[in-house]
C-alpha cells in the first residue's frame, strides 16, 4: 500500500487522522492471512502487506527512520489484525525515483539536513515560481522522535492548510524533476531510488531465488 503520509503533514492533524482510519478502512476489504493450497485455487489471501511511505526523497535520510515510525504508528491497529491473521508485514519509506540529493543548510549556528533538488517548471513557494530549471534548498522541517506527539488532539502540530508557509511545522510544497541520467561507456543510466529494492525482496524476493 503506497501512502502519501508527507500529504497529511501538510494538511494537519484531522488530515492524520483520516489517513489512519483509511488505512484500516481498505485492509477490512481483503480476505488476510496464510494461504493453503485449496485456498490459494478458490479464495486466495493476502499473505504480505508493505506499507510504503512515499517521497522518502522529499525528506533527508536522517527523517527517514522517522517517517517509518510515524507511519508505522498510523497503521498500527490494521497492521496487528493482519498479523493476527497471518500476514507478513513491513514499513518502509521509499522513492521509485530520487529526484534530489541531500546537503546541509546553514541557519544562523544551526545546520539543518535539507534537500536540493529543481522543482518542476509552473511550481512555486513563498512568492517564487520556478522556471524547470533551477536547483533549490529546501528544509521541509524535522519529524519527532517520537511519532504520538503528532496524534495527540488537532494542535499537534501546524500543517500548511491552517498556518502560512513560514509557521507551519512541516513544509512539502515542491514536485521536484527527476535527475537528468548520464551514460557511462556502453552502461545503460538507471534511475536513482530510494528502498525499492527493498520493497520487492520482501514482496516477492523468495520467488526469484
Amino acid at each position: 500500500m503506497l501512502v502519501d503520509a508527507l500529504a497529511a503533514f501538510n494538511a494537519g492533524p484531522e488530515a492524520l487522522h483520516d489517513l489512519e482510519a483509511a488505512l484500516a478502512g481498505i485492509l477490512d476489504c481483503f480476505r488476510i492471512g496464510r494461504s493453503t493450497f485449496l485456498s490459494s485455487l478458490f479464495r486466495p489471501r493476502i499473505e504480505r502487506i508493505l506499507f510504503a511511505a512515499t517521497k522518502a526523497d522529499h525528506l533527508h535520510h536522517s527523517s527517514h527512520d522517522r517517517l517509518e515510525a510515524v507511519l508505522r504508528r498510523t497503521v498500527a491497529k490494521a497492521a496487528d489484525r493482519a498479523e493476527y491473521a497471518g500476514a507478513g508485514i513491513d514499513v518502509v519509506a521509499l522513492s521509485a525515483v530520487r529526484a534530489t540529493r541531500e546537503a546541509q543548510v546553514a541557519r544562523g549556528r544551526e545546520k539543518l539536513p535539507s534537500i536540493l533538488g529543481t522543482p518542476a517548471k509552473g511550481e512555486s513557494a513563498n512568492g517564487e515560481t520556478f522556471d524547470g530549471d533551477t536547483e533549490v534548498a529546501t528544509f521541509p522541517g524535522d519529524l519527532p522522535a517520537d511519532p504520538d506527539v503528532l496524534f495527540n488532539g488537532d494542535g499537534a502540530f501546524r500543517g500548511l492548510s491552517s498556518s502560512p508557509s513560514e509557521k507551519a511545522d512541516y513544509r512539502f510544497l515542491l514536485r521536484f524533476r527527476p535527475p537528468q541520467l548520464e551514460r557511462e561507456g556502453n552502461e545503460e543510466p538507471a534511475l536513482p531510488h530510494i528502498r525499492l529494492d527493498r520493497a520487492l525482496q520482501f514482496l516477492i524476493g523468495d520467488r526469484l531465488q
